[in-house]
């Protein structure tokens, strides 16, 4: 999968690669995405483009949403010849990947990620899928788009609160790689890196994840590594879509590598007391949140027990021994959940 990042990339999309061969091509986005970027890929490739648009947010990201895409894709007319292009964030790059490569049993589709979360994780790495009973991501598929395209002047018109809550992952991308990423990653606060150190950040981050998912693409072992915070993180973000604060999915990830850091420090994977700050302090200084809002423990543990990393009924979660080395496959008890669980809890 060719990834190519850089400034003004929509402005010319017809000249990164040939779209001639396609029959047709189609355009997903969400209600928040602003109409002047597919406008401006309208101009690039000089063809009708079909445009998809959703409702937004995580909660849309169903299978009643993915019907309706797939509706409108054979009202228009696709074929297997066509192409869908995801222009969007996380939602919109996870959910059109799975539409694409489902409809017809497959065609082509494009990743464009408007958000930096999605520039540095969902945009990349071949996961698709969409949520399901309050799991997720817990169905899908592994399948690459042709491109991802990377235009750091999408990031322009992002809120605060989607920029922070994308350095959740960059952190995370730090903790697994080494010192020098994370002490450039955490430099400074999110806000004040400017555009060409966002390319370098996207870049970076973009090579740490696409390493490990060349050398383990349908997550065996060591792709496991990337999931740190993930297994709390995702447990969290699914139970606050049902309040009136839902949580974004980087936010969620820093809480979950807090308490995840913490279940590392008192297991067998032994997380220095120094790292586990270090972790902390990032989050924090980062603007991330740091707590859980919610007092049930008992549904955090339940979607936990479903997590698809889990094997054979045991819990399986990837620890840091270390900034720089993550562990994966490591085997918690619901006792040493419920206990670091509690003990996170109580500090609200």
């Amino acid at each position: 999968m060719k990834i190519i990042i850089g400034k003004k990339l929509l402005e010319k999309i017809n000249t990164l690669f040939d779209l001639s061969r396609f029959s047709k091509i189609a355009v997903l986005t969400d209600e928040n995405i602003p109409k002047s970027l597919a406008d401006t890929i309208q101009k690039s490739i000089n063809k009708k483009l079909i445009k998809i648009i959703i409702p937004a947010g995580e909660k849309e990201k169903n299978i009643e949403t993915v019907k309706m895409i797939w509706k409108q894709m054979f009202d228009e007319g696709l074929d297997r010849r066509s192409l869908l292009i995801n222009l969007g964030g996380g939602v919109v790059c996870d959910m059109g990947g799975f539409a694409a490569s489902t409809f017809m049993r497959g065609i082509d589709f494009l990743n464009i990620p408007t958000t930096l979360l999605a520039q540095v994780d969902a945009g990349i790495g071949g996961k698709t899928g969409i949520d399901f009973i309050d799991i997720k991501n817990g169905i899908g598929i592994f399948k690459d788009p042709i491109r991802t395209i990377i235009d750091v002047e999408t990031l322009k018109t992002l809120p605060k609160r989607e920029l922070t809550a994308a350095f959740g992952e960059i952190i995370k991308h730090g903790v697994i790689s080494g010192r020098e990423y994370f002490d450039l990653v955490t430099s400074k606060k999110p806000e004040e890196f400017d555009q060409n150190e966002l390319i370098k950040i996207i870049r970076q981050s973009i090579k740490i994840k696409s390493n490990i998912v060349k050398k383990d693409p349908k997550e065996d072992g060591l792709r496991k590594v990337l999931n740190f915070g993930h297994t709390i993180g995702h447990a969290i973000e699914s139970l606050s879509w049902k309040t009136n604060k839902p949580l974004l999915h980087g936010e969620a990830v820093a809480i979950g590598m807090i308490i995840e850091s913490n279940l590392a420090s008192s297991n067998c994977v032994s997380c220095t007391a120094e790292d586990f700050l270090l972790i902390k302090k990032a989050i924090i200084n980062a603007g991330l949140p740091t707590k859980i809002e919610m007092t049930n423990s008992e549904e955090i543990l339940k979607i936990i027990f479903a997590d698809k990393k889990n094997i054979r009924g045991e819990i399986l979660f990837s620890l840091p021994e270390k900034i720089g080395k993550v562990v994966p496959n490591v085997i918690i008890s619901k006792t040493q959940i419920e206990k670091i669980l509690k003990i996170i809890m109580s500090v609200n």
